[in-house]
C-alpha cells in the first residue's frame, strides 16, 4: 500500500438481506462506500435470492 491508499474496516454489517453478508461480517472482496443524506452508503449491496426488504446504512 502506497501513502495514497487508505484502508477501512466494516465491523459490522446489519443488511441481513444482503449476499455478502455472514453472521453480520461482509465477505466482499472490497465494497464501494458513498454518502446520501449524511449518512453511508453500501453501493456493493447485493440482495440474496431468497431476501427482502432494504439495505440499512453502513457502520463502522
Amino acid at each position: 500500500m502506497n501513502n495514497n491508499d487508505t484502508q477501512s474496516i466494516v465491523s459490522r454489517c446489519d443488511a441481513t438481506a444482503c449476499r455478502f453478508n455472514s453472521d453480520q461480517k461482509c465477505t466482499a472482496g472490497q465494497i464501494e462506500v458513498s454518502m446520501s443524506a449524511n449518512q453511508a452508503q453500501c453501493l456493493t449491496f447485493s440482495p440474496r435470492a431468497d431476501a427482502q426488504g432494504q439495505q440499512p446504512s453502513a457502520q463502522q
